[in-house]
């Protein structure tokens, strides 16, 4: 029974094997001191040579330990370090700042991305019944080009001067034909 009450991690160490922070709860406040007795600094410093810090810490992450040092870290240290949840916006800009790709919060991301340009679409049909920006919208989103939409790119482009090709600087008009 008395089992079931300890934590995973601490079941990592070996038999009659304490951590050096057994017994030192008043280490582990997250009060502030200062200088040579900051109980903050000294906790770390056990944390430090700790052989189950990494599971102290992920235990505390998981459990939402809002009070003391667990695995080395503050409170606030410890939520910086949580991730958000998969499949939202959070975990997908967390995954993209940490270089690491996650097929979930990619196509959570694909998906939002895709409902809001087709809002956009919309918005722009209704308001200006086409316009250019409906016009690069429907090629982004992969849709058939509607007819306002092509007239209004069509005049947009109409009345503006076009450069000349690169390839064909340079050249007379005998040696272009």
């Amino acid at each position: 029974m008395i089992d079931a009450l300890v934590p995973d991690f601490l079941r990592a160490l070996p038999a009659h094997t304490h951590t050096p922070c057994h017994r030192r709860s008043d280490l582990f406040t997250d009060k502030p001191g200062t200088g040579d007795d900051d109980p903050t600094a000294y906790a770390k410093a056990l944390c430090e040579g700790c052989p189950i810090q990494r599971g102290c810490l992920d235990h505390a992450i998981r459990t939402g330990e809002t009070r003391g040092i667990w695995g080395g870290l503050t409170p606030k240290e410890r939520r910086a370090r949580q991730r958000p949840d998969c499949g939202t916006e959070r975990g997908w800009r967390s995954h993209l700042s940490r270089g690491e790709s996650c097929l979930t919060c990619r196509e959570a991301h694909d998906y939002r991305l895709r409902e809001q340009r087709l809002a956009r679409l919309s918005h722009e049909h209704t308001e200006h019944g086409g316009s250019l920006t409906g016009y690069r919208l429907e090629l982004l989103l992969g849709l058939p080009t509607c007819v306002r939409c092509r007239q209004v790119r069509q005049a947009y482009y109409a009345g503006r001067p076009r450069a000349a090709k690169w390839y064909r600087r340079g050249m007379s008009a005998a040696t272009a034909a």
